[in-house]
């Protein structure tokens, strides 16, 4: 078994690589816009998309992040583990909404709330670039 020499594939596949996460990543931020600037809206959807409860939404979506992460520890690829980390990452990012951002801003410090998600991506990416080796 030899060692993955380059994280994320190399030449054509890299690209598609950055491209499909930096599509994924776009769309996340567009919605996040939207669910911060309009929350009674994007709380009617949530409420309306398949009557699930608004911590649903979350949570199947971390759910399918780690599902989509899993497989892609098992594939040679790696842009499923970044997409699954992503998608796990963002379900944080709209859990601390939900739940009040507020809350999450241990001692003072406004910024925390911010680096909860960014903690997560990172530790997933950590762990699945050291699992690669």
């Amino acid at each position: 078994m030899t060692a993955e020499k380059e994280f994320m594939g190399s030449g054509r596949a890299k690209v598609w690589t950055y491209l499909i996460v930096a599509v994924v990543l776009l769309v996340g931020v567009v919605v996040a816009n939207f669910a911060m600037t309009k929350p009674d809206v994007a709380q009617r959807g949530v409420d309306a998309f398949l009557g699930m409860p608004p911590w649903g939404f979350p949570t199947v979506a971390a759910a399918v992040g780690l599902l989509i992460y899993a497989l892609g520890l098992k594939l040679e690829t790696d842009w499923p583990e970044a997409l699954g980390a992503l998608l796990v990452a963002g379900a944080v990012a709209s859990g601390e909404f939900l739940l009040g951002w507020q809350k999450f801003e241990l001692g003072g410090l406004v910024v925390v709330p911010y680096l909860i998600p960014l903690v997560v991506f990172i530790a997933l990416m950590g762990y699945s670039i050291v699992r690669s080796r």
